[in-house]
């Protein structure tokens, strides 16, 4: 009896609903895709300035890790590069991690694996593990984030003060209104100023984050829809709105060669 091929939705519940740390990177370890754990636990901590970490390269995040985590991230990217060598088919770690919030050492495992789709992408899982024994080496480091300014001001401004703009709208008159449009162009001008040179992805969408980051890559409009689960037309108008968003509508400006420049010049900047 053939089996009855599962809806994408289901599939999609899974990876958002997973109670861990999943995330989804391409064969250079860009950050594509971030489960609803992932985002909340990031906003929490306020690390970084997109909380769906897309547009960060985790291989670079493991080589920037300091102090007692460092050699635990050492030993993380030898295993992704290995697998991105196909040395090994898989790399798992299992470490114990201390929190300002629970001071008793809890056992993760860290998975990172090979999905077999085209173009190629990984998974990458970090999961918290049930109270036994085990065998297999441990890495133990304390937890104790210092939060970005920076992402908890984006935080601040994306899911409570412009939400509150917005609701005030129908609430104003209109000499009121021209002074909250006012206030939300200012608000803008901070992001573009502020957040742009550090993240060239800070002012896009998750979505268009993710497309911007695959047309960096060099990545065609068909190959983005098949590793996005979307059709060609829904890429070419993500395309559209990324070129609005960058100041390049009208312009004969290569969308790929633009975001090249931005992120080297990002790179330089941090």
């Amino acid at each position: 009896m053939k089996k009855k091929p599962l809806k994408p939705e289901i599939f999609y519940s899974l990876f958002e609903d997973f109670p861990g740390f999943l995330a989804l990177l391409d064969e250079k370890g860009n950050i594509l895709l971030t489960n609803t754990f992932w985002q909340k636990e990031a906003i929490r901590k306020g690390l970084l300035l997109r909380a769906d970490g897309v547009g960060y390269n985790y291989l670079d995040l493991c080589k920037k890790t300091t102090g007692e985590e460092k050699e635990f991230a050492q030993r993380v990217l030898e295993g992704i590069l290995a697998v991105f060598e196909k040395k090994i088919n898989h790399f798992s770690l299992i470490y114990e991690l201390t929190s300002n919030d629970n001071p008793r050492a809890e056992k993760f495992l860290f998975l990172f694996f090979p999905l077999r789709t085209k173009p190629k992408v990984y998974a990458l899982l970090h999961q918290r593990l049930p109270e036994e024994k085990t065998s297999l080496p441990l890495y133990v480091f304390e937890d104790k984030p210092a939060p970005s300014f920076l992402a908890s001001w984006l935080s601040f401004l994306n899911g409570i003060l412009y939400p509150f703009l917005t609701l005030l709208e129908a609430k104003l008159d209109p000499d009121l209104n021209k002074i909250r449009l006012e206030i939300l162009k200012k608000l803008k001008e901070f992001e573009k100023l502020t957040l742009f040179p550090l993240n060239p992805l800070a002012m896009l969408t998750t979505k268009e984050a993710q497309i911007a980051l695959l047309v960096k890559e060099g990545k065609t409009s068909e190959e983005i829809a098949k590793i996005l689960n979307l059709g060609k037309d829904a890429v070419d108008f993500y395309r559209k709105k990324i070129r609005e968003k960058l100041g390049l509508k009208g312009q004969q400006i290569s969308l790929k060669e633009y975001l090249q420049r931005l992120f080297d010049f990002s790179s330089k900047k941090k």
